[in-house]
């Protein structure tokens, strides 16, 4: 596979964004990444490589462009240094769903507009970007499938509007979940809240979870939370999900 920085438009805007190609020539289908809370770091840069290895043109936009904040500096910061949780935190709070919706597409139009990409097109996530993922799925149409790792705040809004757990009923795409039993967001209790919600709707979805599993458990970087058991289930059932619900499909431009 190949990787690379790109540079995406958002309402004119140019924005950063890691771009994973496998090596194989296309067609290949897509999958528009949301990154983590700290940025687009080694972990999910790793996630966006092995989509690629599998088969999968994966892109990933900065989605913290809108502060003064750059990746560089989000990522620079060592895993044990208070600042940055510091610095994160207030970022998170700062994320509107209407403006992410612009970058997750924006990524999603770069991905389009490329030679060897003709879709159908996934998308996936981890901890914040599992909700953006989540959210993406029920307030548009572009997606075969969606995959939410672990994604927070499902049933809060950011900015106007509604949140994602009460447009369950839009969700048009197959739906697989990687959730930790040991999580405090989200808890298995949230988790639980969004499984009624989508049996309410007569959704389909699979949600794996883990009762040793806790937040991150796939990030090899987090000393504290990572389960090399746990992420070593997940991720051949995320490719295994992803092959079904968009290689089998005929290629769309």
């Amino acid at each position: 596979m190949a990787s690379e920085w790109v540079s995406i438009d958002v309402d004119g805007k140019p924005v950063d964004a890691y771009l994973a190609l496998p090596d194989a020539p296309g067609p290949h289908p897509g999958v528009v990444v949301a990154m983590h809370v700290f940025g687009m770091d080694r972990f999910v840069r790793e996630k966006c490589d092995g989509l690629a290895q599998a088969g999968y043109a994966a892109i990933m936009p900065y989605l913290f462009h809108r502060s003064d904040v750059t990746n560089e500096r989000l990522t620079g910061y060592a895993f044990e240094d208070p600042v940055r949780r510091e610095v994160a935190m207030p970022l998170k709070d700062s994320l509107r769903d209407d403006e992410l919706l612009k970058d997750m597409l924006a990524g999603l139009a770069y991905l389009r507009s490329l030679p060897d990409v003709a879709g159908p097109f996934g998308v996936t996530g981890f901890c914040i970007g599992g909700r953006i993922a989540y959210m993406l799925a029920v307030r548009t149409d572009e997606f075969a499938a969606c995959a939410d790792f672990y994604g927070v705040d499902v049933d809060l809004p950011w900015g106007d509007g509604p949140d994602p757990m009460s447009l369950t009923a839009n969700l048009n795409c197959p739906l697989i979940g990687f959730f930790g039993d040991l999580d405090a967001n989200p808890t298995p209790a949230d988790v639980d809240k969004l499984e009624a919600a989508l049996r309410a709707e007569g959704k389909p979805f699979t949600f794996h979870r883990y009762p040793d599993g806790q937040h991150a458990f796939n990030d090899p970087y987090n000393p504290v939370r990572y389960n090399p058991e746990v992420s070593a289930d997940s991720w051949p059932k995320l490719i295994g999900f992803f092959d079904s619900a968009l290689k089998a499909r005929e290629p769309v431009a």
